[in-house]
């Protein structure tokens, strides 16, 4: 790793402490997104979202949060997942009326490719009314399709029972104090990974599904494992690296049981 490379990574942790900390519920200008795209991705246009890059993004509209931007799924990497599901899909016959259940929505990216690709309804919650707001004021400014509600995950999953077995949830809860040394600790996340996985199997009476979750490169205590016992990995995707060890975004795709270890 060179000086340039070093002191560059430097100033994405700097960057990164002021939009999770002062700038956390601040939406960004138009030179703070593409300073975002350059220290993450390498260059401004490396923060895309909607179809929409950095560059362009406050001359139509779309406001991201300081914690949006470093918490959010690109472009790029929510429609590799998109497509690694969509081969899924086409591996195992699907039955009708199957949905794209986004839990923790976020800037509601990932979901919106998912149910692009996956011609399938989006469901979204997002918990926190100043996010919810910043992306509502986004699909609406693309003329999305995602029905976003302002709820915790839990009422939402009460209000959509199963509809298939090819169902597919996006789990990206906050990581907080899941974010370690050692580490993302899934045990720890805001509320826990396990106790998400079983809050899905009790809406679904039994019906199989599919999940798709964000983690960063660096997992501890095996929590990504411990957290999945007895649901089936199915693939993981892991985009190619910008920032050092532990910094970096993977995402994983499960086939989630009935039980309470599948």
């Amino acid at each position: 790793m060179n000086s340039t490379t070093t002191g560059s990574h430097a100033a994405y942790f700097t960057f990164r402490d002021q939009l999770l900390g002062p700038l956390r519920t601040t939406v960004l200008t138009g030179r703070q997104l593409c300073e975002a795209g350059r220290l993450i991705y390498g260059r401004p246009e490396g923060l895309s979202l909607y179809g929409i890059p950095a560059p362009e993004m406050e001359t139509r509209g779309i406001q991201l949060l300081g914690r949006t931007t470093i918490e959010c799924s690109i472009d790029p990497y929510s429609a590799a997942v998109a497509d690694a599901v969509a081969d899924l899909h086409t591996t195992t016959p699907q039955g009708s009326g199957a949905m794209v259940v986004d839990l923790f929505c976020g800037s509601g990216n990932f979901g919106l490719h998912l149910g692009r690709r996956l011609a399938l309804p989006v469901y979204a919650s997002e918990f926190d009314p100043v996010v919810h707001d910043t992306t509502r004021n986004n699909l609406d400014r693309i003329g999305s399709t995602v029905e976003l509600h302002l709820l915790d995950y839990r009422d939402l999953l009460g209000k959509l029972p199963a509809r298939s077995d090819h169902d597919t949830y996006v789990v990206e809860p906050p990581w907080g104090p899941a974010f370690t040394a050692d580490g993302l600790d899934l045990t720890r996340t805001s509320p826990p990974v396990p106790e998400i996985l079983d809050d899905i199997r009790r809406s679904r009476d039994g019906l199989p599904c599919y999940i798709a979750i964000k983690t960063n490169d660096q997992i501890a205590h095996d929590s990504l494992t411990r957290s999945f016992t007895g649901a089936q990995h199915l693939r993981t995707i892991t985009p190619t690296p910008t920032l050092p060890h532990g910094a970096n975004m993977d995402f994983h795709l499960y086939r989630l049981g009935s039980g309470a270890n599948g």
